[in-house]
């Protein structure tokens, strides 16, 4: 039941935009925390201007913008103007969490800084995420997905072995982010639990990346060896790789790990011979001739279909999986049953499924609100919560405040 929820009663003004603190938000709204959305039409997020809906572009038609800020309010409010600032201030003090990822000494000129925030809300929980944090000779460096993931050291060990550094897309690491930041947020609210303390959270997306990479940095500080790229292989596994099948650009991942295991994959491939050849017998072997192996395991998958044979490598319990596109994926069984998909109603496109959490609760139903139109919540927000008056609320729009 929605009164159930874990985070009723907790208020966060979100200062947000793009991907990752709006990901993050969503997901604490999702779980009951009533999410008041910052924004204005001004200077609007760019992401709500990025693609439309039904060949149709506008603030409120943007499928990646509505699919990722679902379970909020939007408030607009120019924050250039004092009359505005004033105002994110008074919701702040009925807040207990502000979320923001401008760039550095942004916030701080509309003095929401959190030494400015905190004097008038002591207890209170401010998370900024930056590219490479609040202080040193690095942070007021503008950044996006691509640099973050460059400067984290991410894209040396991505692509193939003689090729160049790769990045992985430019919205990733954003999401992983946004993951993160939900962890963080509710570590302070656990800790404001149990002291009554607020507190800053200073997060560095580069550093985050960094942490995800805990091989490459260990065998570093174990052996001092410079780990590079090596495309879909794998040092202790092999084949480990996506091989063609049938059809046009049709894949399927494979990850063998063991003798056994290899067995099993020739034997379904129909070469069981090439279990005992004497370059692929054991896995030291097959390591050693990776290049050939590869060669002779993509020459028999090229004869199976793509769901044929992950089926067959399945039922020998092998590790395997198709490689989808975005349409393979929407219209897999499975997938489409999961109930990750949720049709939400948004107030200019109608209607649309969009993806929500990665989990199902067994006793926690989640409150799954559509994505706002931009200030579609102001007047509530502003008259529900600190008691404006129509009239004022009237002046504050004349006097392009509420933009």
């Amino acid at each position: 039941m929605i009164a159930m929820l874990p985070l009723r009663g907790i208020r966060i003004i979100d200062f947000g935009w793009i991907y990752a603190v709006p990901h993050a938000t969503a997901w604490l709204g999702a779980m009951g925390a009533d999410v008041v959305r910052i924004e204005t039409s001004r200077t609007p997020d760019v992401i709500r201007r990025a693609t439309g809906t039904d060949g149709q572009v506008g603030f409120n038609r943007s499928g990646i913008f509505n699919s990722i800020n679902f379970s909020r309010r939007s408030v607009v409010l120019d924050l250039a103007k004092p009359q505005g600032q004033e105002v994110a201030r008074r919701l702040v003090k009925l807040a207990d969490v502000v979320a923001e990822n401008f760039t550095v000494g942004n916030m701080r000129k509309y003095g929401l800084a959190y030494e400015d925030l905190s004097k008038i809300k002591p207890d209170l929980i401010m998370l900024s995420g930056t590219p490479l944090g609040q202080d040193g000779p690095y942070a007021r460096t503008v950044g996006w997905g691509p640099t973050t993931q460059a400067f984290a050291g991410l894209c040396h060990l991505t692509g193939y072995p003689g090729g160049g550094p790769s990045g992985i897309g430019g919205t990733w690491p954003d999401f992983a982010v946004g993951v993160a930041m939900v962890f963080f947020i509710l570590a302070a609210l656990h800790h404001r639990n149990r002291t009554g303390e607020g507190q800053y959270l200073d997060l560095s997306m580069a550093e985050m990346v960094t942490t995800m990479i805990p091989e490459a940095m260990l065998d570093y500080f174990m052996t001092g060896r410079d780990a590079g790229p090596i495309g879909n292989r794998d040092e202790s596994m092999a084949p480990h790789g996506v091989y063609p099948v049938g059809g046009e650009d049709q894949w399927v991942a494979i990850a063998i790990t063991t003798d056994d295991e290899f067995s099993a994959l020739c034997e379904v491939l129909g070469v069981a011979s090439l279990a005992t050849d004497l370059r692929f017998a054991r896995l030291a072997d097959r390591l050693r001739n990776v290049e050939m192996l590869d060669s002779e395991v993509a020459a028999r998958t090229r004869n199976f279909g793509r769901e044929e044979l992950v089926a067959r490598l399945r039922e020998r319990g092998l590790a395997a999986g198709p490689v989808y596109n975005t349409q393979d994926l929407v219209h897999d069984d499975v997938f489409a049953n999961s109930k990750m998909l949720v049709k939400l109603k948004h107030g200019e496109v109608g209607e649309r499924a969009i993806p929500v959490l990665p989990s199902r609760f067994s006793a926690i139903d989640p409150d799954y609100r559509g994505t706002p139109t931009i200030g579609e919540h102001t007047d509530e927000v502003l008259a529900g919560l600190l008691g404006i008056r129509p009239d004022e609320i009237a002046k504050l729009r004349e006097d392009n405040v509420l933009v």
